[in-house]
């Protein structure tokens, strides 16, 4: 997984077709907005029954989908779950000479993209906490955790792939859609810090507030 909402009550709109360019693009917590696609079906746009699946009131031609945002015109906007990586494929031990199961070392990646066959991804778009692992937001947004220089209550927005990104990470102007709380270490059953016993702790996710570009829009740098 890389987009974990962290509030009870938080759920997702629903499934919804994702342009055929973008799909393959689309990590898991990227920033995503709709767009319009046509309705026939081509080698290159293809889509299944969708939770918006009714005509573009400005074009009967076309229908609703959803694509990587890009730009700060851009509304409503969302975040994405589904994906490749890092934690959305399929993975397999190796099983050589014992019994299968036992021996998982060396696992590989085989599993395809989540969205392969419905080409839909899963948008949430209700404000509230969510973390995003720092593999699927923009290149320099963690420059050297964990001195990152990035404040709590600063503004991030995305860049123009729709990664959450700040001011000092590409972030496009204007597109303000979160404020950065912290970052944090993946969760495990044992509650104690690493660093409380001598370990190096290991910041895997950056947690956020979103709120979808309803409030300062103006990305802060840091």
């Amino acid at each position: 997984m890389a987009l974990y909402p962290l509030q009870p009550g938080l759920q997702p709109l629903g499934q919804f077709d994702v342009l055929d360019a973008d799909l393959a693009s689309v990590t898991g917590g990227e920033v995503m907005t709709l767009t319009t696609a046509s309705r026939v079906n081509t080698s290159t746009e293809k889509a299944a029954a969708d939770v918006l699946d009714g005509y573009d009131w400005a074009d009967l031609g076309s229908r609703v989908a959803s694509q990587l945002a890009s730009t700060s015109a851009e509304l409503p906007l969302f975040l994405a779950d589904d994906g490749s990586s890092p934690g959305y494929l399929t993975y397999f031990g190796q099983v050589v000479g014992g019994p299968v199961g036992l021996n998982t070392t060396g696992g590989a990646v085989l599993g395809p993209h989540t969205g392969t066959g419905s080409g839909k991804v899963t948008l949430w778009g209700n404000p509230g906490l969510y973390a995003v692992d720092v593999t699927s937001v923009a290149a320099t947004f963690v420059s050297s955790l964990p001195n990152s220089g990035l404040a709590p209550g600063s503004t991030i927005g995305f860049n123009s792939s729709g990664q959450l990104a700040h001011g000092s990470s590409g972030a496009v102007s204007g597109t303000g859609c979160a404020v950065f709380v912290e970052f944090e270490s993946s969760p495990t059953l044992v509650n104690t810090p690493s660093r409380l016993v001598g370990g190096a702790e290991a910041f895997t996710r950056a947690k956020v507030y979103w709120h979808g570009g309803l409030g300062l829009r103006t990305v802060t740098t840091p």
